[in-house]
Parts: structure tokens; C-alpha cells; sequence
């Protein structure tokens, strides 16, 4: 078979595994994102993500990564909510209202990955979701998945942002799709909108993210930079999607493997009675696991207090 056959049989493959999209670009070193990287820890805005300096040149060219890569394969799997707005009095992100989409975007890439070898028998390479120093966005956008916008997050124009993002590097040389043009145009709402003015166009600094405060954080106590500014989140944050216009009207049927858990709406006396036994029990399968208890219950203390603070 030739190339373009190969690619239009994965592609066409991954689209029936549940993927909304799939892209190809040519394995290649990403100056321009190893630059902006960077600067972003030159200028302190990476906070404790330490592991973002390890493995710099791995991370800027999949070819230091996988010895002879040609084609990086990117993959999108909606988790788009049911409703981005809850009634619940404490929030959390769109991505954690199902259960672990590492465990549900590894399966999808394993299957995908034997299709693969099924076309190119001799094919080498391997698959990556938050599991190794991929610039995973750029990617994406190098595959015409998307544009990252000026909330630093990779927009798809037909299924948003509330998408996971999966790779495939591989030492086979396929066609290669061209990326599509940005389409933010003068729009700043998702700027506008952050509590904590983290974004700039572009750029995040993580050291103010709610995101990350009430995820990636390791901190004992929450800063008290965010009084007042984190309202009810106690994990993640999508104030920066849920203003997109982009994330307006999408069809619900691309989500095909979140189901929301019943915690997505708990009462406030759900979260603050949590005990450790309940939250084992409970999240188990999701993402909200690996913080831990006591994190959880730190922000929960901290909205908690907030909202006394503010009134």
C-alpha cells in the first residue's frame, strides 16, 4: 500500500476507536516551543513544575526521544460535560468528572498503535499521554488538530478545547497534514476572564493558575494570594473554557467515554464530610485520586473559608 493509503486507513481506524480527530505531521525539532519553555521557566511562571526542565532537548525533538522518528500521530478525545455550569457549590474541572482519562486514552492508543503495526508490520514507536516529555499541544496544532489560543490551550473549531490530547511517534514516514490558521482574532474573553489575570495572550503563568493551585500544587495551604479570587473550585479550573466561544453549542455525542460521577454534584456537605475511607472508595478511578486526601481537603477548607472571607 502507499502512504497515503496507510494514513487514510489509521485515520480512519481512530475515528472509529471514538477519537474526534487525527493528525499527522514530520518529526522535527519545535524551536520555537522550546524557546517559549524556556522563558517560561526563566521567568519563574512554571511554579514547582520542576520536571519541565528534565529532558529539554527530548521534549523539543521526538527524534532524541524515539531513535529514527518520522511522523508524530496526534489523536483528540472529546470529554466535552454535560453541563459546564453545575449547581454544586464546590467545583470541579471537566476532565475529572469521569473517570481517569489516562487509563481510557492508553487503551485507545494501544489499540490504535496495533492497527498501525497491522499496516507496517516492521514499524517501531511508541505512545504518549502525559507520560513523557511530549510538547503535546504543538504537536496537535503542527497535525491541523487545532490552534492553541490565548488561554494557552489547544482549540479544535468544530469540538473545542475540553479535549485529551494522545500521541503516537512512530519511525515510519506517512503524509503529513498542514496546520490550520488561528482563529482567535482580537477575542481576549478567556483573559478577561481569569480572576487571577494568569493569561496573557499566549502564555501562562502557573504561579497564579487556580489549574494549578488546586491540582499540581504540593503546598500545605493554598496561597493567600487566591482570597478572594478562587470562588469554589477545588480541582482544576475551566473559567478560560467555559467563556470560549468555541466551546458553545458542541454536540454532546463526541463525548463517548466520560460518564459523570455522582460527586459532580454533591452538596457542600458531601465535600466537607469527606472521609479518607469515602475518598478511596469514591475516587478510585479517577484523576482526583493521585492528589491525595489530604490536598483535597485543603481546598475544600480553603473555598470553604474564602467564601466566608468575601461575603
Amino acid at each position: 500500500m502507499s502512504k497515503k493509503e496507510i494514513t487514510e486507513n489509521i485515520k480512519e481506524f481512530a475515528l472509529k476507536l471514538g477519537y474526534t480527530n487525527c493528525g499527522f505531521s514530520k518529526a522535527e525539532e519545535l524551536t520555537k516551543n522550546k524557546e517559549s519553555l524556556i522563558n517560561a521557566i526563566n521567568n519563574g511562571y512554571t511554579a514547582e513544575m520542576a520536571y519541565l526542565q528534565n529532558n529539554l532537548e527530548k521534549r523539543a525533538n521526538p527524534t532524541v526521544l524515539i531513535e529514527n522518528a518520522k511522523t508524530v500521530i496526534s489523536v483528540l478525545l472529546s470529554y466535552y460535560p454535560q453541563q459546564i455550569e453545575n449547581s454544586s457549590d464546590y467545583k470541579i474541572s471537566a476532565y475529572a468528572h469521569g473517570n481517569d482519562y489516562h487509563e481510557i486514552m492508553h487503551e485507545l492508543l494501544n489499540k490504535l498503535f496495533e492497527k498501525i503495526k497491522e499496516e507496517i508490520p516492521a514499524v517501531n514507536g511508541r505512545t504518549f499521554c502525559d507520560s513523557g516529555p511530549v510538547f503535546e499541544r504543538a504537536w496537535a496544532e503542527k497535525s491541523g488538530l487545532g490552534w492553541i489560543g490565548k488561554n494557552n490551550l489547544l482549540i479544535n473549531p468544530t469540538v473545542g478545547s475540553f479535549v485529551i490530547i494522545g500521541e503516537i511517534i512512530i519511525d515510519h514516514e506517512l503524509e503529513y497534514d498542514s496546520p490550520i490558521e488561528e482563529q482567535c482574532g482580537t477575542c481576549t474573553l478567556c483573559i478577561n476572564a481569569c480572576p487571577t489575570h494568569a493569561l496573557t495572550p499566549y502564555s501562562l503563568n502557573a504561579t497564579k493558575c487556580i489549574s494549578y493551585a488546586t491540582n499540581s500544587s504540593k503546598s500545605e495551604n493554598i496561597s493567600d494570594f487566591f482570597i478572594g479570587k478562587i470562588k469554589n473550585e477545588i480541582y482544576g479550573c475551566d473559567i478560560c473554557q467555559a467563556i470560549c466561544p468555541y466551546n458553545k453549542e458542541i454536540n454532546n455525542s463526541f463525548n463517548k467515554f466520560f460518564n459523570q460521577n455522582e460527586y459532580v454534584n454533591w452538596e457542600k456537605k458531601d465535600w466537607e464530610n469527606l472521609t479518607e475511607e469515602k475518598f478511596t472508595k469514591v475516587f478510585e478511578k479517577t484523576t482526583i485520586k493521585s492528589m491525595g486526601f489530604k490536598r483535597l481537603k485543603r481546598n475544600v477548607n480553603f473555598v470553604k473559608n474564602n467564601i466566608k472571607v468575601t461575603k
